[in-house]
Protein backbone atom coordinates (compact mmCIF):
# COMPACT_ATOMS: atom_id res chain seq x y z
CA UNK A 1 0.00 0.00 0.00
CA UNK A 2 1.37 3.39 -0.94
CA UNK A 3 1.24 6.66 1.05
CA UNK A 4 2.76 10.14 0.71
CA UNK A 5 4.86 10.08 3.91
CA UNK A 6 8.59 9.43 4.16
CA UNK A 7 9.70 5.95 3.52
CA UNK A 8 11.86 3.96 5.70
CA UNK A 9 14.42 2.58 3.43
CA UNK A 10 16.26 0.39 5.74
CA UNK A 11 19.16 -0.98 3.38
CA UNK A 12 22.65 -2.05 4.46
CA UNK A 13 22.77 -4.21 -1.68
CA UNK A 14 21.83 -5.45 3.75
CA UNK A 15 24.12 -6.11 7.38
CA UNK A 16 22.88 -3.41 3.92
CA UNK A 17 21.26 -4.94 6.30
CA UNK A 18 19.96 -2.84 4.50
CA UNK A 19 18.86 -0.63 2.03
CA UNK A 20 19.16 3.04 1.46
CA UNK A 21 19.38 5.74 -1.26
CA UNK A 22 20.11 9.35 -1.72
CA UNK A 23 16.79 10.12 -3.40
CA UNK A 24 15.43 13.39 -4.64
CA UNK A 25 13.34 14.95 -1.96
CA UNK A 26 13.72 15.50 1.79
CA UNK A 27 16.86 14.57 3.74
CA UNK A 28 16.94 13.92 7.47
CA UNK A 29 19.97 13.55 9.66
CA UNK A 30 21.23 12.70 13.18
CA UNK A 31 23.55 14.50 15.60
CA UNK A 32 27.20 13.71 16.01
CA UNK A 33 26.72 12.04 19.43
CA UNK A 34 25.48 8.46 19.23
CA UNK A 35 21.77 8.06 19.82
CA UNK A 36 20.77 6.62 23.15
CA UNK A 37 17.05 5.90 23.40
CA UNK A 38 17.31 5.94 27.21
CA UNK A 39 18.85 9.42 27.34
CA UNK A 40 16.87 12.45 28.48
CA UNK A 41 14.96 14.30 25.78
CA UNK A 42 16.80 17.13 24.10
CA UNK A 43 14.68 20.23 24.55
CA UNK A 44 17.44 22.84 24.68
CA UNK A 45 18.91 24.61 21.69
CA UNK A 46 21.00 22.58 19.24
CA UNK A 47 24.15 23.86 17.59
CA UNK A 48 25.93 21.44 15.22
CA UNK A 49 28.44 21.95 12.43
CA UNK A 50 28.23 19.66 9.40
CA UNK A 51 31.37 19.86 7.32
CA UNK A 52 31.96 19.53 3.64
CA UNK A 53 34.05 16.43 3.29
CA UNK A 54 36.11 14.58 0.74
CA UNK A 55 34.85 11.12 -0.04
CA UNK A 56 37.55 8.50 0.53
CA UNK A 57 38.00 5.11 -1.07
CA UNK A 58 40.65 2.40 -0.81
CA UNK A 59 41.29 0.18 -3.84
CA UNK A 60 43.62 -2.80 -4.16
CA UNK A 61 45.40 -4.12 -7.22
CA UNK A 62 45.28 -7.86 -7.90
CA UNK A 63 48.08 -10.32 -7.13
CA UNK A 64 48.38 -12.33 -10.29
CA UNK A 65 51.50 -14.42 -9.82
CA UNK A 66 49.87 -16.91 -7.41
CA UNK A 67 46.47 -18.46 -7.91
CA UNK A 68 45.10 -18.63 -4.38
CA UNK A 69 42.07 -20.89 -4.22
CA UNK A 70 39.45 -20.81 -1.44
CA UNK A 71 36.75 -23.43 -0.87
CA UNK A 72 34.19 -22.48 1.78
CA UNK A 73 31.57 -24.84 3.19
CA UNK A 74 29.48 -25.78 6.19
CA UNK A 75 28.92 -29.21 7.74
CA UNK A 76 25.37 -30.08 8.75
CA UNK A 77 25.29 -32.65 11.57
CA UNK A 78 22.71 -35.46 11.61
CA UNK A 79 20.64 -33.53 14.18
CA UNK A 80 20.35 -30.56 11.77
CA UNK A 81 22.73 -28.19 13.59
CA UNK A 82 26.03 -26.95 12.15
CA UNK A 83 29.34 -28.56 13.05
CA UNK A 84 31.64 -26.06 14.80
CA UNK A 85 34.89 -28.04 14.94
CA UNK A 86 36.83 -29.72 12.15
CA UNK A 87 40.46 -30.82 11.53
CA UNK A 88 42.49 -31.07 8.31
CA UNK A 89 42.80 -34.82 8.70
CA UNK A 90 38.98 -35.09 8.59
CA UNK A 91 39.01 -34.01 4.93
CA UNK A 92 39.96 -35.34 1.50
CA UNK A 93 40.31 -32.64 -1.19
CA UNK A 94 40.57 -33.07 -4.96
CA UNK A 95 40.93 -30.59 -7.80
CA UNK A 96 40.11 -32.37 -11.04
CA UNK A 97 41.72 -35.77 -10.25
CA UNK A 98 44.71 -34.33 -8.37
CA UNK A 99 44.78 -34.80 -4.56
CA UNK A 100 45.33 -31.50 -2.72
CA UNK A 101 47.29 -32.17 0.47
CA UNK A 102 49.04 -28.82 1.03
CA UNK A 103 46.08 -26.78 2.21
CA UNK A 104 45.15 -24.69 5.22
CA UNK A 105 41.86 -25.04 7.07
CA UNK A 106 40.36 -22.08 8.89
CA UNK A 107 37.09 -21.39 10.64
CA UNK A 108 35.33 -18.05 10.39
CA UNK A 109 34.83 -17.34 14.08
CA UNK A 110 33.81 -14.25 15.99
CA UNK A 111 37.32 -14.23 17.45
CA UNK A 112 39.04 -14.06 14.07
CA UNK A 113 36.85 -11.12 13.03
CA UNK A 114 36.48 -12.26 9.44
CA UNK A 115 35.38 -9.55 6.99
CA UNK A 116 31.70 -9.69 6.08
CA UNK A 117 30.11 -7.89 3.10
CA UNK A 118 26.56 -6.69 3.74
CA UNK A 119 24.17 -5.03 1.28
CA UNK A 120 21.12 -3.33 2.75
CA UNK A 121 18.27 -3.54 0.20
CA UNK A 122 15.49 -1.19 1.31
CA UNK A 123 11.99 -0.52 0.00
CA UNK A 124 11.54 3.27 -0.25
CA UNK A 125 7.97 3.45 -1.53
CA UNK A 126 5.20 5.43 0.13
CA UNK A 127 3.87 2.50 2.14
CA UNK A 128 7.07 2.55 4.21
CA UNK A 129 6.69 6.21 5.21
CA UNK A 130 5.09 5.59 8.62
CA UNK A 131 8.26 4.06 10.02
CA UNK A 132 11.12 5.46 7.94
CA UNK A 133 12.39 8.02 10.47
CA UNK A 134 12.68 5.32 13.14
CA UNK A 135 14.37 2.99 10.66
CA UNK A 136 17.06 5.55 9.89
CA UNK A 137 17.89 5.83 13.58
CA UNK A 138 18.01 2.03 13.96
CA UNK A 139 20.12 1.53 10.84
CA UNK A 140 22.59 4.21 11.95
CA UNK A 141 22.90 2.47 15.32
CA UNK A 142 23.41 -0.83 13.49
CA UNK A 143 26.42 0.58 11.61
CA UNK A 144 27.91 2.11 14.78
CA UNK A 145 27.37 -0.93 16.99
CA UNK A 146 29.00 -3.32 14.54
CA UNK A 147 32.13 -1.14 14.65
CA UNK A 148 32.02 -0.77 18.43
CA UNK A 149 31.77 -4.56 18.77
CA UNK A 150 34.97 -4.95 16.76
CA UNK A 151 33.46 -6.56 13.65
CA UNK A 152 35.07 -5.70 10.31
CA UNK A 153 32.28 -5.20 7.80
CA UNK A 154 31.89 -3.66 4.36
CA UNK A 155 28.44 -2.24 3.73
CA UNK A 156 26.50 -0.75 0.87
CA UNK A 157 23.00 0.61 0.36
CA UNK A 158 20.40 -0.33 -2.29
CA UNK A 159 16.93 1.18 -2.62
CA UNK A 160 13.99 0.16 -4.77
CA UNK A 161 10.32 0.55 -5.57
CA UNK A 162 8.98 -0.75 -8.86
CA UNK A 163 12.57 -0.49 -10.07
CA UNK A 164 16.03 -0.30 -8.51
CA UNK A 165 16.69 3.34 -7.64
CA UNK A 166 20.14 3.14 -6.08
CA UNK A 167 22.52 0.32 -6.99
CA UNK A 168 25.45 -0.94 -4.92
CA UNK A 169 28.45 0.36 -6.87
CA UNK A 170 30.86 0.43 -3.92
CA UNK A 171 31.12 -0.89 -0.38
CA UNK A 172 31.94 1.37 2.57
CA UNK A 173 34.75 -0.14 4.66
CA UNK A 174 33.93 -0.30 8.38
CA UNK A 175 37.19 -1.61 9.87
CA UNK A 176 37.53 -0.96 13.64
CA UNK A 177 41.30 -1.54 13.49
CA UNK A 178 41.80 1.12 10.78
CA UNK A 179 40.95 4.67 12.00
CA UNK A 180 41.11 5.98 8.43
CA UNK A 181 37.86 4.13 7.62
CA UNK A 182 35.90 6.44 9.95
CA UNK A 183 35.45 8.77 6.95
CA UNK A 184 33.79 5.96 4.97
CA UNK A 185 31.52 5.13 7.92
CA UNK A 186 30.52 8.81 8.19
CA UNK A 187 29.69 8.87 4.48
CA UNK A 188 27.56 5.73 4.82
CA UNK A 189 25.68 7.20 7.79
CA UNK A 190 25.17 10.38 5.80
CA UNK A 191 23.68 8.34 2.93
CA UNK A 192 21.37 6.60 5.40
CA UNK A 193 20.41 10.01 6.82
CA UNK A 194 19.41 11.22 3.38
CA UNK A 195 16.92 8.39 2.90
CA UNK A 196 13.39 9.58 2.43
CA UNK A 197 10.01 8.35 1.36
CA UNK A 198 9.07 9.63 -2.08
CA UNK A 199 5.71 11.32 -2.44
CA UNK A 200 3.04 11.44 -5.10
CA UNK A 201 4.41 11.24 -8.62
CA UNK A 202 7.92 10.63 -7.24
CA UNK A 203 6.80 7.47 -5.41
CA UNK A 204 8.76 4.67 -7.13
CA UNK A 205 6.01 2.21 -6.25
CA UNK A 206 3.56 3.43 -8.86
CA UNK A 207 -0.12 2.50 -8.58
CA UNK A 208 0.27 -1.29 -8.37
CA UNK A 209 0.32 -2.80 -4.89
CA UNK A 210 3.53 -4.83 -5.08
CA UNK A 211 7.14 -3.66 -5.47
CA UNK A 212 10.17 -5.09 -7.29
CA UNK A 213 12.58 -6.38 -4.61
CA UNK A 214 13.50 -9.36 -6.81
CA UNK A 215 14.93 -7.06 -9.48
CA UNK A 216 16.87 -5.24 -6.75
CA UNK A 217 18.26 -8.63 -5.60
CA UNK A 218 19.34 -9.47 -9.16
CA UNK A 219 21.04 -6.08 -9.48
CA UNK A 220 22.76 -6.53 -6.11
CA UNK A 221 24.10 -9.95 -7.10
CA UNK A 222 26.52 -8.16 -9.48
CA UNK A 223 27.78 -5.70 -6.80
CA UNK A 224 31.59 -5.45 -6.25
CA UNK A 225 31.69 -8.16 -3.56
CA UNK A 226 35.15 -9.02 -2.22
CA UNK A 227 36.33 -12.40 -3.50
CA UNK A 228 36.99 -14.09 -0.15
CA UNK A 229 34.41 -12.30 2.03
CA UNK A 230 31.12 -13.90 2.95
CA UNK A 231 28.19 -12.14 1.31
CA UNK A 232 24.90 -11.18 2.89
CA UNK A 233 21.94 -9.12 1.73
CA UNK A 234 19.46 -7.72 4.21
CA UNK A 235 16.18 -7.18 2.36
CA UNK A 236 13.54 -4.99 3.98
CA UNK A 237 10.07 -4.47 2.53
CA UNK A 238 6.49 -4.40 3.79
CA UNK A 239 4.91 -5.79 0.62
CA UNK A 240 4.93 -8.56 -1.97
CA UNK A 241 6.87 -8.57 -5.23
CA UNK A 242 6.29 -8.19 -8.95
CA UNK A 243 7.23 -11.06 -11.26
CA UNK A 244 6.77 -12.21 -14.83
CA UNK A 245 4.59 -13.34 -16.32
CA UNK A 246 1.80 -13.48 -13.74
CA UNK A 247 2.26 -10.24 -11.76
CA UNK A 248 4.26 -7.72 -13.77
CA UNK A 249 2.17 -4.72 -12.70
CA UNK A 250 3.04 -1.54 -14.58
CA UNK A 251 6.75 -2.34 -15.03
CA UNK A 252 6.49 -5.02 -17.70
CA UNK A 253 9.91 -6.44 -18.55
CA UNK A 254 11.38 -5.02 -15.32
CA UNK A 255 9.44 -7.68 -13.44
CA UNK A 256 11.84 -10.66 -13.52
CA UNK A 257 10.99 -14.28 -13.94
CA UNK A 258 11.60 -16.28 -10.79
CA UNK A 259 14.21 -18.34 -12.67
CA UNK A 260 16.30 -15.15 -13.05
CA UNK A 261 16.24 -14.61 -9.29
CA UNK A 262 17.24 -18.21 -8.64
CA UNK A 263 20.11 -17.98 -11.14
CA UNK A 264 21.42 -14.68 -9.67
CA UNK A 265 21.44 -16.08 -6.12
CA UNK A 266 23.24 -19.25 -7.23
CA UNK A 267 25.90 -17.32 -9.16
CA UNK A 268 26.58 -14.67 -6.51
CA UNK A 269 26.47 -16.93 -3.40
CA UNK A 270 24.71 -14.12 -1.51
CA UNK A 271 22.73 -15.21 1.54
CA UNK A 272 19.48 -13.30 1.90
CA UNK A 273 18.32 -12.30 5.36
CA UNK A 274 14.83 -11.00 4.66
CA UNK A 275 12.60 -8.84 6.89
CA UNK A 276 9.35 -9.12 4.93
CA UNK A 277 5.74 -10.25 5.26
CA UNK A 278 5.28 -14.02 5.24
CA UNK A 279 4.58 -14.70 1.56
CA UNK A 280 5.33 -17.25 -1.14
CA UNK A 281 8.72 -16.49 -2.61
CA UNK A 282 10.08 -15.01 0.62
CA UNK A 283 9.86 -17.56 3.45
CA UNK A 284 7.60 -20.00 1.60
CA UNK A 285 7.87 -21.95 -1.63
CA UNK A 286 7.07 -20.11 -4.84
CA UNK A 287 5.13 -22.80 -6.64
CA UNK A 288 7.51 -25.76 -6.87
CA UNK A 289 10.57 -23.56 -6.18
CA UNK A 290 12.03 -22.67 -2.80
CA UNK A 291 11.68 -19.08 -1.57
CA UNK A 292 14.69 -16.75 -1.71
CA UNK A 293 15.59 -17.37 1.94
CA UNK A 294 15.82 -21.15 1.51
CA UNK A 295 17.46 -20.83 -1.93
CA UNK A 296 20.27 -18.68 -0.55
CA UNK A 297 20.62 -20.48 2.82
CA UNK A 298 19.63 -17.26 4.57
CA UNK A 299 17.07 -16.53 7.26
CA UNK A 300 13.61 -14.91 7.40
CA UNK A 301 12.34 -12.30 9.88
CA UNK A 302 8.82 -10.94 10.18
CA UNK A 303 8.70 -7.30 9.04
CA UNK A 304 6.05 -6.52 11.65
CA UNK A 305 8.36 -7.82 14.43
CA UNK A 306 11.14 -5.53 13.18
CA UNK A 307 8.94 -2.46 13.19
CA UNK A 308 7.39 -3.23 16.59
CA UNK A 309 10.83 -3.68 18.17
CA UNK A 310 10.29 -7.36 18.95
CA UNK A 311 13.46 -7.92 16.94
CA UNK A 312 16.12 -5.38 15.90
CA UNK A 313 18.78 -5.00 13.28
CA UNK A 314 21.17 -6.22 15.95
CA UNK A 315 19.16 -9.46 15.97
CA UNK A 316 19.80 -9.88 12.27
CA UNK A 317 23.49 -8.95 12.61
CA UNK A 318 23.96 -11.53 15.36
CA UNK A 319 22.34 -14.18 13.18
CA UNK A 320 24.70 -13.27 10.34
CA UNK A 321 27.70 -13.55 12.65
CA UNK A 322 26.45 -16.93 13.88
CA UNK A 323 26.25 -18.00 10.25
CA UNK A 324 29.82 -16.84 9.70
CA UNK A 325 30.90 -18.63 12.86
CA UNK A 326 30.11 -22.05 11.43
CA UNK A 327 31.78 -21.74 8.03
CA UNK A 328 35.07 -23.48 7.22
CA UNK A 329 37.48 -22.41 4.49
CA UNK A 330 40.13 -24.50 2.73
CA UNK A 331 42.85 -22.39 1.09
CA UNK A 332 45.77 -23.42 -1.07
CA UNK A 333 47.98 -22.00 -3.84
CA UNK A 334 47.25 -23.78 -7.09
CA UNK A 335 50.75 -22.94 -8.37
CA UNK A 336 52.24 -25.07 -5.58
CA UNK A 337 50.23 -28.25 -6.27
CA UNK A 338 52.01 -30.48 -8.84
CA UNK A 339 49.78 -31.28 -11.79
CA UNK A 340 47.40 -28.32 -11.44
CA UNK A 341 47.09 -25.61 -14.09
CA UNK A 342 46.79 -22.22 -12.33
CA UNK A 343 46.01 -20.43 -15.61
CA UNK A 344 42.60 -22.11 -15.95
CA UNK A 345 39.47 -20.07 -15.41
CA UNK A 346 37.64 -20.93 -12.19
CA UNK A 347 34.63 -22.12 -14.23
CA UNK A 348 36.80 -24.74 -15.93
CA UNK A 349 38.15 -26.19 -12.67
CA UNK A 350 36.39 -28.95 -10.71
CA UNK A 351 36.62 -29.52 -6.95
CA UNK A 352 35.64 -32.24 -4.50
CA UNK A 353 35.62 -32.04 -0.70
CA UNK A 354 34.81 -35.21 1.23
CA UNK A 355 34.52 -36.06 4.92
CA UNK A 356 36.63 -39.12 5.72
CA UNK A 357 34.20 -39.87 8.55
CA UNK A 358 30.66 -39.59 7.09
CA UNK A 359 29.12 -39.76 10.58
CA UNK A 360 30.32 -36.19 11.19
CA UNK A 361 27.61 -34.90 8.88
CA UNK A 362 27.01 -33.65 5.35
CA UNK A 363 28.99 -30.94 3.54
CA UNK A 364 26.75 -28.15 2.26
CA UNK A 365 26.85 -24.63 0.81
CA UNK A 366 30.12 -25.19 -1.07
CA UNK A 367 31.57 -21.97 -2.50
CA UNK A 368 34.63 -21.76 -4.74
CA UNK A 369 36.73 -18.63 -5.18
CA UNK A 370 40.07 -17.82 -6.72
CA UNK A 371 42.36 -14.81 -6.63
CA UNK A 372 42.58 -15.30 -10.41
CA UNK A 373 39.03 -16.32 -11.42
CA UNK A 374 39.82 -15.84 -15.12
CA UNK A 375 43.29 -17.31 -15.02
CA UNK A 376 46.30 -15.08 -15.50
CA UNK A 377 44.57 -11.83 -16.44
CA UNK A 378 46.29 -8.50 -16.97
CA UNK A 379 46.67 -6.15 -14.03
CA UNK A 380 43.77 -3.72 -13.80
CA UNK A 381 44.04 -0.21 -15.18
CA UNK A 382 40.47 0.89 -14.35
CA UNK A 383 38.81 1.12 -10.95
CA UNK A 384 35.18 2.15 -10.36
CA UNK A 385 34.80 5.12 -8.02
CA UNK A 386 31.25 6.47 -8.20
CA UNK A 387 28.58 5.48 -10.69
CA UNK A 388 25.74 7.39 -9.00
CA UNK A 389 27.31 10.80 -8.35
CA UNK A 390 29.48 13.10 -10.44
CA UNK A 391 32.97 13.84 -9.10
CA UNK A 392 34.84 17.14 -9.48
CA UNK A 393 37.72 16.06 -11.69
CA UNK A 394 40.15 18.66 -10.32
CA UNK A 395 39.48 17.47 -6.75
CA UNK A 396 40.89 13.97 -7.34
CA UNK A 397 43.84 13.06 -5.08
CA UNK A 398 45.60 9.69 -5.42
CA UNK A 399 48.14 7.82 -3.32
CA UNK A 400 49.63 4.55 -4.61
CA UNK A 401 51.38 2.68 -1.80
CA UNK A 402 51.60 5.95 0.11
CA UNK A 403 53.14 7.97 -2.76
CA UNK A 404 51.19 10.86 -4.32
CA UNK A 405 50.40 10.44 -8.02
CA UNK A 406 49.69 13.63 -9.98
CA UNK A 407 49.73 12.44 -13.59
CA UNK A 408 49.29 9.33 -15.69
CA UNK A 409 45.57 8.88 -14.96
CA UNK A 410 42.16 10.25 -15.88
CA UNK A 411 38.62 10.23 -14.52
CA UNK A 412 36.21 8.89 -17.11
CA UNK A 413 32.68 10.16 -17.65
CA UNK A 414 31.46 6.83 -16.22
CA UNK A 415 33.05 7.61 -12.82
CA UNK A 416 36.05 5.28 -13.24
CA UNK A 417 39.68 6.00 -12.39
CA UNK A 418 41.76 4.97 -15.41
CA UNK A 419 45.56 4.71 -15.19
CA UNK A 420 47.81 4.95 -18.27
CA UNK A 421 49.94 2.20 -16.72
CA UNK A 422 48.48 -0.38 -14.37
CA UNK A 423 49.60 -0.07 -10.71
CA UNK A 424 51.85 -2.91 -9.59
CA UNK A 425 50.97 -6.17 -7.90
CA UNK A 426 48.95 -5.78 -4.67
CA UNK A 427 49.24 -1.97 -4.77
CA UNK A 428 47.05 -0.11 -2.30
CA UNK A 429 45.43 2.87 -4.00
CA UNK A 430 43.86 5.51 -1.75
CA UNK A 431 41.62 8.00 -3.51
CA UNK A 432 39.86 11.10 -2.22
CA UNK A 433 37.55 13.43 -4.12
CA UNK A 434 34.72 15.94 -3.80
CA UNK A 435 31.34 15.48 -5.44
CA UNK A 436 30.03 18.17 -7.79
CA UNK A 437 26.65 18.54 -6.14
CA UNK A 438 26.35 20.22 -2.75
CA UNK A 439 23.88 17.68 -1.37
CA UNK A 440 26.34 14.88 -2.17
CA UNK A 441 29.32 16.67 -0.58
CA UNK A 442 27.82 17.63 2.78
CA UNK A 443 28.20 15.03 5.53
CA UNK A 444 24.96 15.05 7.54
CA UNK A 445 23.91 13.29 10.71
CA UNK A 446 20.37 13.22 12.11
CA UNK A 447 19.20 15.86 14.57
CA UNK A 448 16.95 14.06 17.05
CA UNK A 449 14.91 16.21 19.43
CA UNK A 450 12.86 15.22 22.43
CA UNK A 451 9.17 15.62 23.08
CA UNK A 452 8.90 19.22 21.95
CA UNK A 453 6.23 21.34 20.34
CA UNK A 454 7.26 21.22 16.66
CA UNK A 455 5.61 24.60 16.10
CA UNK A 456 8.16 26.18 18.43
CA UNK A 457 11.16 25.00 16.38
CA UNK A 458 13.24 27.49 14.41
CA UNK A 459 16.12 26.37 12.19
CA UNK A 460 19.10 28.61 11.41
CA UNK A 461 21.59 27.63 8.71
CA UNK A 462 24.95 29.41 8.74
CA UNK A 463 23.37 32.25 10.69
CA UNK A 464 20.48 32.60 8.25
CA UNK A 465 16.97 31.84 9.43
CA UNK A 466 15.80 28.94 7.26
CA UNK A 467 12.64 29.26 5.22
CA UNK A 468 9.81 27.14 6.51
CA UNK A 469 9.75 25.39 3.13
CA UNK A 470 13.40 24.33 3.54
CA UNK A 471 12.92 21.99 6.50
CA UNK A 472 10.38 19.85 8.32
CA UNK A 473 10.03 18.48 11.83
CA UNK A 474 8.84 14.84 11.71
CA UNK A 475 7.61 12.72 14.58
CA UNK A 476 9.17 9.24 15.01
CA UNK A 477 7.35 6.16 16.26
CA UNK A 478 8.94 6.72 19.68
CA UNK A 479 7.30 10.14 20.05
CA UNK A 480 10.46 12.16 19.41
CA UNK A 481 11.21 14.46 16.49
CA UNK A 482 13.73 14.55 13.66
CA UNK A 483 14.60 17.83 12.01
CA UNK A 484 14.88 17.24 8.27
CA UNK A 485 16.13 19.43 5.42
CA UNK A 486 14.39 19.69 2.09
CA UNK A 487 16.44 19.45 -1.08
CA UNK A 488 15.84 23.17 -1.64
CA UNK A 489 18.13 23.96 1.31
CA UNK A 490 20.98 22.15 -0.46
CA UNK A 491 20.23 23.38 -3.97
CA UNK A 492 23.06 24.07 -6.42
CA UNK A 493 22.46 27.80 -5.91
CA UNK A 494 23.68 27.25 -2.31
CA UNK A 495 21.16 29.59 -0.62
CA UNK A 496 22.82 29.19 2.79
CA UNK A 497 26.43 29.67 1.59
CA UNK A 498 27.59 26.20 2.59
CA UNK A 499 30.49 26.06 0.12
CA UNK A 500 31.67 29.52 1.22
CA UNK A 501 31.63 28.43 4.88
CA UNK A 502 33.16 25.01 4.15
CA UNK A 503 30.19 23.45 5.90
CA UNK A 504 26.85 24.04 7.54
CA UNK A 505 26.31 25.56 11.00
CA UNK A 506 23.00 24.00 11.96
CA UNK A 507 21.11 25.59 14.85
CA UNK A 508 17.77 24.68 16.34
CA UNK A 509 16.14 27.33 18.51
CA UNK A 510 12.78 27.43 20.24
CA UNK A 511 10.40 30.34 20.11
Amino acid sequence: MKSTRHLITFFVAAMAMLTLTACKSKMSFTPAPSIDNTAQDLTGEVNEFFKLSESQQTLTQDSLDENVTAISFQVKKPDGSLLDSLNKNDLFVLEDIIPVNAFNLSKNTLETKEVVDIAFIVDVTGSMSATIESAKVRLTNFVKKSREAGYHTRMCLVTFGDYTIRRCDKFYDNNPSDPSTVAQVDELISEITKLKALKGSQDPGGKDLNENPMRALIDTASAPWATNNQRFAILITDDGFLYSPGNSGAVGALAPQYAEVKSALAASKVKVFAATPSLAGYDKNFGSEKGIVALSQGEWFNFADLMSGKITLDTILNRILTNVNTTFTITYVADQIPGLNPSLELALRSFQVQLLNPSLGTIQNLQFNSSLPYGRAEYKKEFALSLNKKIKKNSLKILVDGVAVTKGFQLTNEGKLKFDKAPGKASVIKVSYIYEKLQDSIILKPILLGQVDPRSVEVWLNGIKAKASDYTVDRTMEGRYLVSLQDSALADSDPYKIFANNGLQFEVKFR
